[in-house]
């Protein structure tokens, strides 16, 4: 009588290809998760400005958009008027990625205020970047461009950042 199965030997035949192949994808998978949060950060953090410049223009007033603890890894506040109370509080937003380093050039590296208007103000040309970093290297993969007019932009670039 002839039985219909598999042998022993091409069991382990096939889970030996199948340990190879996932070994290979792993860490790609990995990389390509972090990329994705790297990103994620990059639209977030372009997205919440976006929200401080329009609330400012609503409110016809001053609006800030200022890193957690100095940090914008951390996350960032969107306040009315920063020298008021508590209660001027408009959006706390917490950088859900993990450990994706932010990090702000010029007179971006903590806050950035925006008038009734909708420009970027403080002492003198307001512009900057603030920079999507590698947890392991010095490099920066997008970078999140204001300019002194209020307006943002995302650029994906891998650049060598000295602050990251």
């Amino acid at each position: 009588m002839k039985q219909s199965g598999f042998t022993l030997i091409e069991l382990f035949v096939t889970l030996l290809v199948i340990g190879v192949l996932a070994s290979i994808a792993v860490p790609a998978m990995a990389e390509m998760v972090t990329a994705q949060r790297r990103f994620d950060v990059a639209q977030q953090l372009a997205s919440g400005i976006r929200t401080a410049r329009h609330e400012a223009v609503v409110r016809n007033q001053l609006v800030v958009i200022r890193a957690i603890d100095g940090q914008w890894s951390k996350g960032w506040q969107i306040v009315v008027d920063p020298k008021g109370t508590d209660d001027d509080l408009i959006l706390v937003d917490r950088a859900r990625s993990g450990k994706v380093p932010v990090v702000g050039n010029g007179q971006i590296t903590q806050s950035i205020s925006f008038s009734g208007l909708g420009a970027a103000v403080g002492n003198g040309f307001v512009a900057g970047t603030l920079s999507i970093c590698d947890a392991d290297k010095p490099v920066s993969h997008h970078q999140v461009k204001l300019a002194s007019a209020g307006r943002v932009r995302i650029e994906s670039k891998t650049l060598p950042e000295e602050r990251c």
